[in-house]
Order: structure tokens, then sequence, then C-alpha cells
């Protein structure tokens, strides 16, 4: 892997050298703060016209100042400051030239010479620090040793600079990091950097260009065998630039070997950028992409980005075996829209779309989406929505599309534009402010209307003739609500409701029997086809509070509440499925029987019309608590609940000819340990007894009949989960007040106490989830799933942090998946490395890379699934 890493870094480090920025400079390697000025070789008194005058009065002030009218100079001592134009000198000592205009400025220095005090020489927003410098003000040319410069991420360190005017400076070894410890001056020695002997940077119009010779990468002050001949770096001071993107080279036994990421970048203006890339494989694979980023501010921002793959395995010509050649072509579409809520709020856009082939998270030649755990998406789906909302009308418009997709079965479905309209909820029969009283001053009004188009497809017909002819389907449906309600005897609020449906559709069924092929024929009849139903429903619900209050306040037990909510309702709705109101056809069977079919069943937005309903439904929830003693409360009580909640429902309907009582439906939630484990847990209980017999190829059949037997539970689902930490077994949290001082530069995290030992709490937490669900229905035995998921995660130092995921399956007895990572901060390099040792994904992936934003093209990323 090393090898690997050293082969990829030497290969593209040209490329990472001609897209660095530098910037402005602000700094200096720590091994030349300590050296002296000398003098330089070339005088300024040459190539200075002495006769110029200065274009701007000359300001300074300092603690001490020396005028020497003979030799017409001036001598600031301490604390000195000049002013020249849009050019600031401060230093700790200044000698300025009253005919020449030469300045020559030097830093503090201490007993025995040494320079422990930097000049600053300040022009424009650029600021450079070095040991001393000579400048003349009257041409602007000027010469600084162990200067240091710094411009957003970037600081360059260079021995020597000349200034030869305002866009043209002259550097000797000069070295450039991204540290940002050294660049804060938290510590005297970068961890690494880049070393070019020689220097000549060009600043056009505010964008500057540096050209080096040869230019070398060190790290920890150690040389690398990582050399250029000669380094162009353009544009330095922009943002962005345009430039070649870095590959990655490598080897795969499958696909052979590789280029991956290799493109180009390009920034348009300041709002949006272009990155095209793509992969070559050596074995016919390849793959293309385009991403871009836009963003106005205040406004809106978003991402793009599309992807081709051309995936070829194996050999060709084989059909069978593990090296069967095959060949798959995938897409994947995304891009999502945000737009600031502050832009409009009559008019919002948003979109978030994710459209990809059945099989691109799984079998994308990069691999890319093991490691994020997106290789086990079994579903996606896609939204962009325009919404208006009108200021003085209680409508809301919502123009839309969707999309959502399963990989398993590769069912697609597409909702085209759609138009929502719906009115908020108005009172027809009350005043404007005034208190509404009666059901006829209660009664609200909520209208909604729906119209679209949608298609269910798969990956074979997406955006074929038989999509757009046969499987479109357009529609519309309107519903209208009315709810009144009213308190009786204050107690009992009661609630009535109406509410009035009409669906539109273009296509209507005709269902046959085909007698020469013993087969049921459905032909679908494009029109104009509509149909309308209503019902009505009222409810009545209270709560029935009972305490319990113990007269012993010895007893460990205080008291009782328990709070029951019942809930009674009444649902009327016709039998639609009469033939009078035209819904329902018949055809006859093969037994010659008459077989009725709802004719409006495949309508876009069609549903189960259905019969006679008159039925009440019902509902318990139960809430109890207990008052238990704590001596160690304020209170001296604390407040135990036993459910959070308890829900019984079911239902009664008196107009099915069977089974008129519904299954009754269970659940609530309860929690341990002072509330801070929480356990969900639901079922239905089926009152009906169930008959078992042997049919003629002796299988035992299983019939739910129409007869009260005793209560079964049908279906059992229970989960709980809980975060293990720190304070998990009562650990004391870390607190920093109780030490003296704290350490420097990368030790910062650390605390010391008074005895100059370090402490750091180490953060470690274990997430586990517990679910389980027993599915039995009507058959004589049913069958269980559950699943422990553990994630844990500690970071033994600040600068380390190992995660692990493990999910168990104790039913089948087996580990289903696991994955264990690596972090390691490295000061300006970050290092990860993750392994899933198991499963049907078994890979690695290993990167190490620059965390400055600038270079982030220089890093080593590997990636691999174990199981090619």
């Amino acid at each position: 892997m090393f090898t690997k890493a050293i082969k990829s870094i030497l290969f593209f480090s040209p490329v990472m050298v001609c897209t660095i920025s530098f910037g402005q400079i602000k700094q200096n390697n720590n091994d030349k703060d300590n050296t002296k000025v000398v003098s330089d070789s070339i005088k300024l008194d040459t190539i200075i016209p002495v006769k110029e005058k200065l274009e701007f009065i000359v300001e300074h002030s300092s603690e001490d100042e020396i005028h020497n009218r003979k030799k017409r100079m001036t001598y600031l001592l301490r604390k000195a400051r000049v002013v020249y134009g849009d050019m600031t000198i401060d230093a700790d000592y200044i000698e300025l030239n009253w005919d020449t205009g030469d300045v020559y400025a030097e830093g503090k220095r201490d007993s025995i010479g040494n320079i422990i005090e930097k000049t600053k020489f300040i022009q424009g927003q650029q600021e450079i620090l070095q040991d001393a410098f000579k400048v003349n003000f009257k041409t602007k040319v000027g010469i600084a040793y162990n200067i240091r410069m710094t411009q957003e991420e970037g600081i360059i360190i260079a021995d020597k600079a000349k200034r030869v005017n305002d866009s043209v400076m002259l550097l000797k070894r000069a070295d450039f990091t991204t540290d940002t410890y050294f660049k804060e001056g938290k510590d005297t020695r970068p961890d690494y950097f880049m070393r070019a002997s020689e220097g000549k940077m060009i600043d056009k119009k505010g964008k500057k260009t540096l050209i080096t010779g040869p230019i070398q990468f060190w790290v920890y002050d150690v040389p690398t065998p990582l050399a250029l001949p000669f380094g162009y770096i353009p544009a330095m001071g922009e943002k962005r630039a345009a430039g070649i993107l870095m590959p990655r080279p490598g080897e795969r036994s499958n696909l052979g070997f590789f280029i991956e990421d290799l493109g180009f970048y390009v920034p348009f203006g300041d709002n949006f950028d272009l990155k095209l890339s793509g992969d070559i494989y050596t074995k016919g694979s390849w793959a293309a992409r385009a991403e871009s980023s836009y963003r106005k501010r205040y406004k809106y921002n978003g991402q793009v980005s599309a992807n081709v793959e051309n995936r070829l395995t194996g050999i060709k010509g084989l059909t069978d075996g593990a090296n069967a050649f095959s060949k798959q072509n995938m897409f994947g579409i995304m891009w999502s829209h945000t737009q600031d809520s502050k832009a409009n709020p009559y008019l919002l856009f948003n979109a978030n779309v994710n459209f990809s082939s059945s099989k691109y998270y799984r079998e994308s030649v990069r691999n890319q989406y093991i490691n994020t755990g997106q290789v086990f998406t079994n579903n996606v789906s896609s939204s962009i929505n325009l919404t208006k909302n009108f200021e003085n009308a209680p409508l809301t418009a919502q123009l839309s599309m969707s999309h959502s997709q399963n990989y398993n079965t590769g069912i697609i479905n597409i909702t085209f534009p759609r138009l929502d309209l719906t009115m908020s909820r108005i009172f027809p029969f009350s005043k404007k402010n005034a208190p509404k009283e009666g059901l006829l001053q209660n009664l609200g009004l909520t209208y909604k209307m729906q119209a679209g188009n949608e298609v269910n497809t798969n990956d074979n017909d997406i955006f074929k003739d038989k999509m757009w002819k046969e499987q479109m389907r357009m529609g519309a449906k309107h519903r209208i609500d009315l709810n009144t309600g009213i308190t009786l005897a204050n107690y009992f609020p009661i609630t009535l409701s109406s509410d009035y449906n009409e669906v539109w559709g273009d296509n209507k069924l005709v269902r046959s029997y085909n007698s020469v092929n013993n087969k049921i024929e459905n032909t679908y009849l494009k029109g104009f086809n509509t149909y309308r139903t209503f019902s009505f429903n009222a409810a009545v619900s209270t709560n029935i509070y009972g305490t319990f209050v113990n007269k012993n306040k010895d007893a460990n037990i205080l008291g009782i509440q328990h709070v029951i909510t019942p809930t009674i309702g009444y649902n009327y709705s016709p039998n639609f499925q009469n033939p009078n109101w035209k819904y329902y056809k018949p055809y006859i069977d093969k037994n010659q029987k008459e077989v009725w079919y709802n004719q409006y069943e495949n309508m876009l937005y069609g549903s189960a019309i259905n019969p006679l309903s008159n039925s009440i439904n019902f509902a318990i929830s139960n809430n109890l608590e207990i008052k238990v003693k704590d001596s160690s409360d304020p209170k001296g009580f604390k407040k135990v609940k036993i459910f959070e909640y308890l829900r019984l429902s079911s239902a009664y309907n008196f107009s099915a000819e069977e089974f008129k009582l519904s299954p009754i439906s269970i659940n609530g939630m309860t929690s341990l340990f002072d509330r801070k484990v929480n356990v969900q847990f639901s079922t239905f209980v089926n009152p009906y007894k169930i008959q078992r017999y042997i049919d003629a190829s002796g299988s035992e059949v299983s019939e739910q009949i129409d007869k009260l037997d005793r209560l079964r539970f049908e279906n059992i689902t229970l989960g709980t989960g809980y975060t293990f930490d720190n304070s998990t077994f009562g650990g004391k949290t870390f607190d920093a007040k109780n030490y003296r001082k704290r350490g420097t530069v990368r030790d910062e995290n650390f605390y010391y106490d008074n005895d100059n030992y370090a402490h750091f709490a180490i953060p470690w937490s274990l997430t586990t989830n517990i679910s389980y669900t027993y599915i039995k229905g009507i058959e004589r035995k049913g069958k269980g799933t559950g699943s422990l998921a553990m994630n844990g995660k500690i970071s033994p130092t600040p600068y380390w942090a190992i995660t692990a995921n493990a999910t168990y399956d104790f039913i089948d007895n087996e580990i289903t998946y696991v994955r264990f990572g690596f972090e390691r901060d490295l000061r300006s390099f970050t290092l990860s490395f993750g392994w899933t040792p198991m499963g049907t994904y078994k890979s690695y992936d290993f990167f190490i890379g620059i965390k400055a934003s600038i270079l982030s093209d220089l890093k080593y990323n590997d990636r691999s699934r174990l199981n090619y």
C-alpha cells in the first residue's frame, strides 16, 4: 500500500504544483528567525534616480528620533512607524534618507544581537513580516530578509525577497506550507513545506503568479524524493482557478489497471463552476462524470451531478463460472437546490433529485458507495417543488415532480408535473374576529385539488415508447371536507365531519373472460371518466382521571395517577358497489357466474370503492405513573411512568356480512432506568377462530371463520435502544477548572495538574438498538426476525478516533455486518482507514491528504472490494 502511495504522489505531483495558489505572505521558518542581517551586495544607489521627488508626505512617529542635517538622515528609535501613501512600516529601528528616499528598517534585537521582534511592512491588504528590509519610496524597489507572507490558507517563508516594482518580486529559498499551527505562531516549525531555491512572483491586476526553479516536498524537515525541475503557480490569490484535476492510478483484478478522477475544473465567475472527470480501465470499463455547484448569496444554492458508467467484467466468450463475461450500463443523476426562505416567502422552489439505475449503488465501477453505506440502499426518492403562497387569500398552489424507485424489484414510479391546490380552513358562517359559538359558526370548510400524470415502469421500459403509450396515466381528484364540533356538559367534546371526493381519469377498465385461452382479459378504454364518493363521521372523547394518595408518608409508593382517554366514533358511507351507482360492472366467468369488478380501479387517483360502511370505532388510551419516595431529590419524591402511553383500538361494522369486528390493535411505550431507555411495542390481536384441515395434496390449510374464539396474538414488534457514554456509570465529566494550566501547540487539548501530569477525558460512546418482529398470521407456526445493532466510538487521544459498527442477527445466530474505522489528525494532514471484513461487501479504504482546500488534490485514496 505504501509503495502504491509513493507512486501515486510522484506521478501526480506536477499537477498538484501547477494548481496551488499561494496568496499573500506572512510568516517564516524557525531556523531563519535568529539569522543576523547581512549587507546586500547590490546597492540601491546604482538603480535609484536621486533627483526624483516624493509623491506623498512621509509621516512618522517613534519613542525617540534623531535628525542629522549634515548627512540629511532621520533615525527613528523604538516603536517606530513610517507611513507613505498606502505603505506602512512598523519596526524597532528605521532610517530615512531625505535626498534618495531610501528607508531601512530593522527588527528588535536581544542582548546578543538576534532578531526577536520582526518588522512589519503593509501595502494595501498585503502584510509582510521580515527581520530587516530596505525600500525606496520613489521607485518602490526594495530588499527584505527572512520574510513571512500569508494569504488565506497558505504561508510563504523566504530568506530574501527583492521588490523590483509594484508587480514583480524576486524570492530566494522560498518555502510554502498550509500548516495552521505554524501560521498562527503556535509552533516554530511547519510539519511540511514545499521548497523552491528561487522564485519570481508577478502581480497583474491583483492576480498573482509564481514561477519557481526546482521545487521539493519536505515533511518534518526531512526532504523527500518528490521534486520537480520547475514550478508554475498561476492566479495566486484567487479563491478558485481553472486547472487539471489530479487523477489516481491503481490496479484491480477484475477491471485491470486504471486512472480515476482524471479531469478538469473550470469556475465561471463567483456563482458557478463545472467539474468534468472520468475513469479509464484497461479491461474496457469506463466512467464519466459532470459536477457543478452554484450559489447566489441570500437567494439560493445547489449542486448537480450526472454520472454514466460502462462496466465490463469477466472474460469475453465465457457465460458461466466466476469469470463469466458481463456488461452493465449504469447512470446516476443527483441534484439538490435550496432557496433561501427570506428571498421570497410567497414563491419557493426546492429540489432533491436522486435518480439512477437499480444497480448503480451496488455495482458502481469505483466502489465508492461501499464505504459510505449507500451500497445497502433499497429505496430512493426525488422531489422538485415550486410553491406559491397567495398573500391575501387562503390558497396555496404547488407544482411538483417526484420519483420513487425500488432497487430490489426494479419498479420505478414517476410523477410528472402535478398541480396541488389547497384552500386552508375557512368558516363561512362565522363573523370575522367574532367568537365561534354553536355548530353552524364552528363549521369549517377545506378544499384540495390534485391533478397530474404518473408512470409505473421498470428499468427496461424507462423512457421508451411502451412507457409513454401504455404506462402513462393522467387524472385529477377533488376533496371537500366539512367539520364542526361542540362540547357537551363541559366534559364531552363532539366532532362532526363529512367529506366529498370526486375523481377524474383517462381510462376505464373493461374485464372479460376469454374461453379460448381460459384467461381473464383486461382492456382499458381511453376517455374522460369520473366517479364520486362521500361519507359522514362523528366522534366523542373525554378524559377520566384516577388518583391514589398514600397517607403513609414513610411508604415507598406515595401515589398513583391513571389517565384514561376513551374515544368512540361512528362512520357511515353508502354502498357504492351497488349497481345503481354504476361504478361496478359484471363479467361472466368460466362457471357462468357473474363477477362484479370496479371499472375505475386503474385510474390515476382511483381507489377501492367501499361497500356500505356503518361502523363504530373505539379506542382507549392509558397513561399510568406512580410517585415514589426519593431522598436524593430535593422534593423528596420522583415520578415514574409505567406507561408513556398504552392504546387499544378496534372497530365494529354493522353492515359487513361477516367478520364485523376488526382485529384489536395494541401499541404503547414505556421507559426504564429513570426514563433513559424507551421501549416501543405493538401487536394485533385476532378474535376469530382458525379452522385447519388437510387438502387433497396432503398439505395443511388454515382458514379463518366468522366465529369468535380466544384472543390470538398475530404480529408482535418490539424495539428499544440506548447510548452509553462517559457519564453512564456515574463517571464525572472533565472540568478544566480543576487544572492550573493548559498544554501548548498540539498538546493544547491536555490540561496539567500541579505535578505536571497531563489529564484528558477520553470520550467514548456505544449506541445499541434492538428490534424484534414476530409474524404468525393464521398459520400454525410463526416466524421471527431480530437484530442487535451496535455503533461505538472512542478517542484515546484528541487526535485519534476509532469507530466500530456491527449488526448481529440473534434469530439466525450470525453477524451480518461489521465495519471498523480509524481516523488520525496529523495536523496538516488527515489519515483514515476503514475495513469491512465480512458480509456481502467486504472492502477496505485508505485515505491520506492535506486538509487545506487549496491543496485538497494532494492526496492518496485507495479503496478495494475484497471479494472480487
